[in-house]
């Protein structure tokens, strides 16, 4: 995070709107941090995904029109300062649930030391059963499309599903779960209302919800 000024994009890719010359001790951080953690409400920043009336607040922000943004709920695990690397820069590391937005963070916890800030780099270390040390950059993606080679850095869908019991299905299920519709499926130790992924002969066919003896999707799998 950089402190001292604040972006309209909440990041350092912005323009910048305010800036301030006071700056926190590391004391003021810890304590601020504290704030932030458990479950929490955010705004989202102007320049994000979130839908308005049907436009994504990004493009509605480019126009600049003006609008405003509902808080959204968000669980917080873990937020500590790794290090102060000066005056105007600390390095923190969160642990959040889904849907957190990390400018956010960055901006009202300027906002909450009085001295504005942004986020100036951001590193995702892990999300569900993926980690960095999976990942590649995006021009070894374009280098290696279309060919073989880069068959062997794709993972099966079910190793993204691992979070989530699994269930089965009979074959008479396949295409009506696949078509979006509820369907029987074969579960045991599964209660109503439970999340949940199913499979017919090892083949991902479908998330959702189950209820009843039934899954109602809410995500379907196509046959490659």
């Amino acid at each position: 995070v950089r402190f001292g000024m604040s972006t309209n994009t909440d990041d350092e890719e912005g323009q910048v709107i305010r800036k301030s010359y006071l700056r926190p001790n590391d004391e003021q951080i810890l304590k601020a941090l504290k704030k932030f953690t458990g479950h929490i409400e955010q705004y989202p920043p102007i320049f994000s995904a979130v839908k308005i009336g049907g436009e994504r607040a990004y493009a509605l922000a480019r126009k600049k029109e003006v609008f405003n943004l509902s808080p959204r709920p968000l669980y917080v695990e873990n937020l500590f300062m790794v290090e102060r690397l000066d005056r105007d820069h600390v390095k923190l590391e969160m642990v959040c649930g889904k849907g957190g937005y990390v400018r956010s963070i960055a901006r009202d916890l300027g906002e909450t030391l009085h001295c504005y800030g942004h986020v100036k780099r951001l590193h995702r270390t892990w999300c569900g059963p993926f980690d960095y040390k999976h990942c590649i950059d995006l021009a070894t993606v374009e280098n290696l499309a279309h060919s073989p080679e880069l068959e062997k850095y794709i993972f099966p869908i079910e190793k993204g599903l691992a979070g989530l019991p699994e269930i089965t299905c009979t074959i008479e299920s396949v295409p009506k779960l696949r078509n979006g519709n509820p369907a029987p499926v074969i579960a045991k130790e599964i209660v109503d209302d439970s999340s949940c992924w199913v499979s017919f002969e090892n083949e991902p066919i479908a998330i959702g919800e189950y209820r009843a003896g039934y899954l109602h999707p809410s995500r379907v799998f196509l046959p490659a």
